[in-house]
């Protein structure tokens, strides 16, 4: 105790002294923490907890994305303008005809009224004054030349061949026979008497009409010409296709194209 009390400031120096080694010894863990909650401080504070975001609602976006997936397709062939200007044509009269689809004016926009059978008549008109040949009247409706197409009659005998028919045999009684002919072209055979002609179908003509221009024509033969639109045309054929089915065909002059008309009686 003594000891202490006379030595005390070296007891206190060196216990001082014992303080501060320990300090200087605790110093590097000390600063080591001090790094550490500095970091993580630092890091809290640039990096903080993010809590995620709720789910975006993209209801109305995908919406729209399927109406523009569902796009309406553009068609801007005819009748549509935007890229096919509207044609207008002057008629011969003056008016104007809007051209749409190019079946307004020229052949295609002529109709048919009404086609006409043409017939090939064979009638039985009477016996000769012989008793052994027989007057038969011919009428040939689609014959090209209207000179031929007039009823033509003449006396033919038993076995003679004619230009159109040989006549073949006669039966029944003398003043009303019946007359078996075979035709010179096709090899058909008919019978004709005073109650009974034959005809058959040869050909066609039409009643046409051409509206853009108000004018009609009728009775129209294979071979006839029409005028309108600026052009002539020849009517080149007129055909039974199909049952109950027509064709007409007309030809251009200025150009030789040949355009067909469809007819069916009953549409």
């Amino acid at each position: 105790m003594d000891f202490i009390k006379k030595h005390y400031e070296k007891v206190l120096l060196g216990l001082v002294l014992l303080g501060l080694a320990v300090a200087v010894a605790l110093l590097p863990f000390y600063i080591a923490q001090e790094k550490e909650d500095l970091a993580n401080r630092r890091n809290a504070i640039l990096n903080p907890p993010i809590k995620p975001l709720p789910p975006l609602d993209l209801s109305g976006y995908q919406a729209s994305f399927d109406q523009l997936q569902k796009h309406p397709e553009l068609d801007f062939s005819k009748p549509h303008n935007l890229f096919n200007p509207v044609q207008w044509e002057k008629a011969s009269d003056g008016h104007l005809i809007k051209v749409q689809n190019g079946d307004e004016i020229g052949p295609k926009a002529m109709s048919v009224l009404k086609l006409n059978p043409l017939y090939t008549t064979i009638s039985f008109e009477s016996v000769g004054a012989s008793g052994s040949n027989y007057l038969i009247g011919v009428t040939r409706d689609a014959d090209p030349d209207p000179r031929k197409r007039r009823k033509t009659s003449s006396y033919v005998d038993l076995g003679q061949k004619t230009d159109f028919f040989t006549l073949e045999s006669a039966k029944g009684t003398p003043d009303d026979p019946q007359l078996n002919l075979v035709l010179n072209d096709s090899g058909k055979k008919l019978t004709i008497s005073k109650s009974q002609a034959y005809q058959q179908v040869d050909g066609y003509s039409a009643d046409l009409r051409y509206e853009p221009e108000n004018r009609g024509w009728t009775a129209r033969r294979v071979g006839d010409k029409l005028l309108f639109a600026g052009d002539e045309f020849t009517i080149a054929s007129i055909n039974l296709v199909a049952t109950n089915h027509f064709e007409i065909v007309v030809s251009a002059k200025s150009t030789g194209k040949k355009t067909t008309i469809q007819y069916s009686p009953d549409l």
